[in-house]
């Protein structure tokens, strides 16, 4: 479907401009808003208020606009501004500087109202970039000096709106209605950080591999990965995205990096990998280096199935056999432990749950058998025992020795191999005609994200062509051949 065109001469516009107390809408509040209206070509509204965000501002968004606690103290919340912008905002174009920030925050003070608010977005950023790609700065202050626009306070909402509305009639003057209708219509919707080009952007693949962002001083601040990087990297900085999520990212975002690979099994343990190792910023929940909670199966001198939960920084293959589950929290397994003794009639003494030389407290509700005082057969409660953690278990290697998982790539000019055993992987390497290259540097180890990646991909049917078991000589002399190459 075609864009709708849009333009300053035949279009409705608001063009905004906040002033926040933090750069995060998820934790930050609105203190000024100013909005332009304008309507084929001519002001018709302009709206400013100050806007109380009912919390302290800090002193360096004091310093950096201007505004004054005592003034803000005074102002109307959001609320009572609310029903006057969404009338200067209804029906326009919201054209902003960065526009992804100021939309999400108005989103969210909506929202905070229980009322949803949408518009189509066109970012002034990204505009002066289509139009001036000879220059390297397109933040606002670089526009204001470049172009002699007015601006009578920096980092107050109306006059910086002011001033994006001098900008496009600047534009306007100097590239005709027509190109600059054309270069809106075709940057709406889009967003991209002050400190990247769009070519850096559209020179990124379109293939299968792991992205990297990085900061103003090269720190890592970002890992992901996709089976078309460019795309979900642009999806990254896209105004209809979830705005508040990677809004501070997108701001800080100085250089991307893509690492393709052959296939997604590639780019799902390269990620996990660079993750872990690498501990970028924005990867907070996966970039934590925990050690595990191993819940291992033990066997008391009655026979009866025990499980004794153990902090490990790793598993070594041969301890496989008698690991349960594993847990990233203590709280997690105690918690899974207590549901699994409660829906299966699990002995809370066996399970490591209670420390007492008598029967535990399910027996004494009648809702253990007696495992604990010997009453109950032992082969009945280990039964009962090893279904309860049956879907949670790690699963037994289902092949006889290593395996070699290899993808090729979409030219078929080679591929990356996997060489897999015990669910450690122990050589990622990339192939051609010109040898390996490893890729990932293998561990002779048991991962556990590593285990769930490689479990998910055997499960699925169109990926056994891609398999084949090896003898322990096959697997012996490819690893030392990849390893002699590297």
């Amino acid at each position: 479907m075609a864009k709708r065109s849009i333009g300053i001469r035949t279009g409705i516009l608001a063009i905004v401009d906040t002033e926040t107390t933090h750069a995060s809408p998820l934790y930050g509040r609105i203190i000024e808003i100013g909005v332009v209206r304008v309507e084929k070509g001519e002001v018709k509204k302009v709206f400013h208020s100050l806007v109380n965000p009912e919390r302290p501002i800090q002193p360096e968004v004091e310093l950096v606009t201007g505004i004054k606690a005592a003034e803000l103290s005074s102002a109307p919340v959001f609320g009572e501004v609310a029903d006057r912008v969404r009338k200067v905002l209804d029906g326009a174009v919201f054209v902003a500087h960065n526009a992804k920030f100021d939309y999400a925050f108005l989103r969210n003070e909506f929202r905070r109202l229980g009322r949803s608010f949408s518009a189509l977005c066109l970012d002034t950023v990204a505009l002066s970039k289509r139009l001036y790609p000879e220059y390297l700065h397109h933040d606002l202050s670089s526009l204001i000096s470049r172009y002699n626009l007015a601006c009578n306070h920096r980092h107050r909402a109306l006059d910086d709106a002011k001033a994006l509305w001098e900008f496009l009639r600047h534009a306007e003057s100097v590239e005709g209605d027509r190109r600059l209708s054309d270069a809106m219509t075709a940057v709406t919707g889009e967003s991209t950080p002050p400190h990247l080009s769009r070519a850096s952007l559209r020179g990124l693949p379109e293939g299968t591999g792991v992205y990297l962002f990085y900061g103003k001083s090269d720190e890592l601040l970002y890992v992901g990965k996709s089976v078309n990087i460019r795309r979900r990297v642009q999806s990254h900085f896209s105004l209809t995205g979830a705005e508040a999520n990677g809004l501070q990212l997108l701001q800080q975002t100085h250089r991307v990096e893509a690492r393709p690979t052959s296939g997604e099994l590639g780019a799902l343990l390269l990620e996990s990998r660079l993750i872990k190792e690498l501990r970028p910023v924005y990867n907070r929940a996966a970039r934590r280096k925990r050690n595990l909670n191993v819940l291992l199966r033990g066997c008391t001198r009655e026979g009866y199935a025990t499980a004794t939960l153990e902090l490990r920084d790793h598993v070594d293959p041969d301890e496989l056999s008698s690991v349960l589950t594993v847990f990233k929290h203590r709280t997690q397994a105690r918690e899974f432990l207590t549901e699994i003794a409660r829906e299966n009639e699990l002995c809370l003494k066996l399970l490591g749950l209670e420390k007492t030389k008598d029967s535990c407290f399910q027996y004494q509700l009648h809702r253990c058998h007696g495992a604990c005082v010997g009453e109950e057969d032992p082969r009945a409660y280990n039964a009962r025992f090893d279904a309860a953690f049956a879907r949670r278990r790690i699963q037994a290697w289902p092949f006889k020795g290593a395996i070699l998982i290899t993808e090729r790539n979409e030219d078929d000019t080679g591929g990356e191999m996997f060489l897999i055993d015990q669910w450690c992987l122990l050589l990622s390497a990339r192939h051609s005609d010109d040898g390996f290259q490893e890729v990932i540097p293998g561990l002779e180890r048991f991962d556990y994200d590593s285990y769930k990646l490689i479990a998910r991909f055997l499960k699925e049917r169109r990926n056994r062509k891609k398999i084949r078991v090896l003898t322990t000589a096959e697997s012996t002399a490819l690893l030392a051949e990849a390893r002699t190459e590297n």
